[in-house]
């Protein structure tokens, strides 16, 4: 009844809001053409989700929406996005943002967008944020500014925040049902990384991995941006000694990025160029999608987050490299210990585009072909020549490419899981007589 309740107010806010609102003015077109005379061309319009937060995009796009904050085991403050269905039969699925990322790349391509394609189908939706990034700013003692607010790496998001949002959704779902996780990018990575370090609790909560464009060993990435990663360990000392890890971690970049790309057209396509060198430069994201792309990312991340790029292009996955001195004392050994993926008991299933800099399609089949058999539950490629790192959710096609797969994905491995069930209750009937 609560639930109708706050559909039906949420109905007559949208309905409100577009009968009250002002004309804005266009920010979108569909070439990069028209954008030169934008302000007057009637091929341009206005798009709120270029210049919307998540929560805005979801509202206003005609969806129920409940705002989640959860509190990890080591004080930070997590905000999760739930966009809750009607009838609660079917588990409720989750969603993760990768690097420099927000759950915002889950929704801004409308209604084609996959999160709302999912809440179309039946699904209890949930959008994950971890730590550092603009929806996820908060902590129990230490403020955002603080130089330890962001004395974090991949592996607090793997072991503090991606089971505490997991948790959060368990307890607030009928009958404590599993989640469907996935995971975009480093998403996949914490993913892996929990359910290699703990893998019953990580069984009691997530019955299927989707891991998109996977972060693992990334040994095969093609950007020529991959020179700088040897970078970040010296950067991370700097900054640290000039109490600037802060200003360099948070999503200021993006404050700075969205007006300055978005000014003309030519930064328009520069800024573009720029992110496509690393995530690779044959793009399926539309012109009209840029502005909705800048608005979201960069999302902001610790820059001792990003020292797992350098890690994983030289084969390793293991916990953060304090140094040998360091290292004896944390870990009890020199070097850092790795996760092992053999231990994961969670079936994983995996989406790869072979256009992909990033996380490219050898570095996504290696993976799959390294992780125990029990636990393959498929893998799947696009091998659309241009479509990058980005496009998963953004791209033009995304929706026939990506988000349809998907769903048959989830809906396969429903209708496997019930079929299982039913044979296993008939054989246990069968014993009994």
């Amino acid at each position: 009844m609560l639930l109708r309740v706050r559909i039906v107010s949420l109905i007559y806010s949208v309905l409100l809001w577009k009968v009250t609102s002002p004309k804005k003015p266009n920010n979108v077109c569909p070439t990069i053409r028209d954008y030169f005379t934008m302000q007057n061309n009637s091929k341009c319009w206005y798009d709120f989700a270029a210049e919307s937060t998540v929560p805005e995009i979801i509202e206003k796009t005609g969806y129920p929406l409940i705002k989640y904050k959860v509190q990890t085991e080591d004080g930070y403050h997590l905000t999760v996005f739930r966009i809750p269905a009607f009838d609660q039969h079917k588990p409720p699925i989750f969603m993760l943002h990768g690097v420099q990322s927000t759950s915002g790349i889950f929704v801004g391509l409308g209604k084609r967008s996959i999160a709302f394609q999912l809440s179309d189908a039946g699904y209890d939706v949930w959008l994950g944020n971890y730590r550092g990034t603009e929806y996820s700013e908060g902590h129990e003692t230490l403020n955002v500014t603080d130089k330890a607010f962001w004395d974090h790496s991949v592996d607090e998001i793997a072991l503090y925040d991606v089971p505490a949002m997991l948790q959060l959704i368990q307890q607030h779902t009928d009958n404590h049902q599993k989640a469907i996780y996935i995971g975009h990018s480093l998403a996949s990575t914490a993913a892996m990384m929990f359910a290699s370090e703990r893998p019953k609790t990580a069984k009691s909560l997530v019955s299927l991995f989707i891991f998109v464009g996977p972060a693992y060993k990334m040994t095969h990435m093609r950007s020529p941006y991959r020179m700088f990663f040897p970078l970040f360990y010296p950067a991370l000392d700097i900054t640290a000694n000039l109490n600037l890890v802060q200003v360099f971690s948070r999503g200021y970049s993006r404050r700075l990025s969205r007006p300055t790309c978005l000014a003309s057209p030519v930064l328009m396509m520069g800024c573009s160029t720029l992110v496509n060198m690393f995530v690779g430069p044959f793009t399926d994201i539309a012109p009209e999608t840029i502005p909705v792309y800048f608005n979201q990312l960069p999302g902001g991340t610790s820059l001792k987050t990003l020292t797992f790029l350098r890690e994983s292009t030289r084969g390793n996955f293991r916990k953060f490299d304090y140094g040998e001195g360091k290292n004896s004392f944390v870990y009890g050994s020199r070097t850092p210990p790795e996760y092992d993926i053999k231990k994961i008991e969670v079936p994983i299933f995996i989406i790869y585009a072979r256009s992909d800099w990033a996380t490219t399609k050898q570095d996504a089949i290696a993976l799959y072909k390294e992780l125990p058999e029990s636990i393959r539950a498929g893998i799947y490629g696009v091998e659309k020549f241009n479509f990058n790192h980005n496009d998963y959710f953004f791209g033009k096609n995304s929706d026939e490419l990506i988000t349809k797969p998907i769903m048959k994905v989830i809906d396969n491995f429903i209708s496997k899981n019930k079929e299982e069930n039913a044979d296993h209750g008939e054989n246990v009937q069968k014993n009994k007589i």
